[in-house]
């Protein structure tokens, strides 16, 4: 059963797991600069952060919006890194940098519109 299964998902290649840490660092780098971006927004009161859950984590105070907010991505990176072997975990990646790039540009672009 498990050699079935690993002959119907594509398996990365050391290059695709150097793009993948590549992509898995860039996540970590822009989920940082969401949470400035989000933080300064809301210090100026131009924002209101729209996502109940990091919402109560902002009310809650820095200390813990930084450690949710850096620990949920570095759990979700390191299980990606976890399943590097497999295209998906590249797929996924790739996806979320793709995402969390959108929303920092907007907020940069955002922000220097003030």
């Amino acid at each position: 059963m498990t050699a079935w299964r690993h002959r119907r998902t594509p398996l990365l290649g050391p290059l695709g797991m150097r793009v993948l840490l590549w992509l898995l660092v860039e996540l970590c780098v822009l989920n940082v600069a969401d949470l400035l971006l989000t933080r300064y927004s809301l210090w100026l009161g131009f924002a209101r952060e729209s996502n109940g859950v990091m919402d109560y984590f902002f009310r809650s105070g820095t200390v813990p919006t930084v450690a949710f907010k850096i620990g949920i991505v570095t759990v979700g990176a390191l299980l990606l890194w976890r399943l590097r072997h497999y295209s998906t975990a590249l797929i996924a990646a790739a996806l979320l940098a793709g995402v969390f790039s959108a929303v920092v540009a907007y907020q940069a672009l955002w922000v220097l519109s003030f």
